[in-house]
């Protein structure tokens, strides 16, 4: 009986023994801990590239729009300019009347107290919502040989049937400018 006795308290030492074992903590736990520390770091990592390339899309969106409404402002000045010159005589109240040079900005404005309307030239820039509009005119100068226009000015070479129109559109963050030329069609 003691030798029974004995088996039976060595068994109970050995399941208090093992119980006590598992109840302190493993490195399992401890990786399990390390390894949700990294997920979570990397979701944050990810959420705020993500966040990031969010916000640039809204930023170049907003820009395109910019640029894409600023491009329909200048392509409604030059189509303003070309029906001004066709319903004007170029040296006598037209295109080639108009002040030269940056310091003579002008901009389109439909006049419809006349019937029809018509399409006028005034002195100064146009504001439309947040875009500033305005257009120069410049003399043109034609190569003797080719017939080509110059990329410089020379009054030698000047050509009083050609205008050289420059559309400026401003606004807080940008500014672009585009280039046409207007020939007195009717002669």
């Amino acid at each position: 009986m003691i030798h029974t006795t004995s088996n039976t308290g060595l068994r109970k030492k050995s399941r208090s023994i093992g119980s006590w074992l598992y109840a302190l903590p493993s490195m399992k736990d401890g990786f399990i801990f390390l390894e949700i520390l990294i997920a979570i770091t990397l979701v944050g990592v990810v959420f705020i590239t993500l966040l990031g390339m969010g916000f640039s899309t809204v930023t170049l969106s907003a820009s395109l729009q910019k640029t894409t409404r600023a491009d329909a402002l200048s392509r409604e000045e030059f189509e303003a300019i070309r029906t001004f010159r066709n319903a004007t005589t170029w040296g006598t109240n037209g295109l080639g009347s108009v002040a030269v040079g940056s310091s003579n900005p002008y901009y389109a404005l439909l006049d419809t107290s006349t019937s029809p309307a018509q399409w006028t030239l005034h002195m100064g820039s146009e504001t439309v919502d947040i875009f500033t509009r305005s257009v120069v005119f410049d003399k043109v100068s034609r190569d003797p040989t080719t017939q080509a226009i110059e990329a410089t000015y020379t009054v030698a070479h000047n050509d009083a049937d050609t205008i050289k129109a420059t559309v400026t559109i401003s606004w807080p963050s940008k500014s672009v400018s585009v280039v046409e030329y207007f020939t007195n069609w009717q002669k």
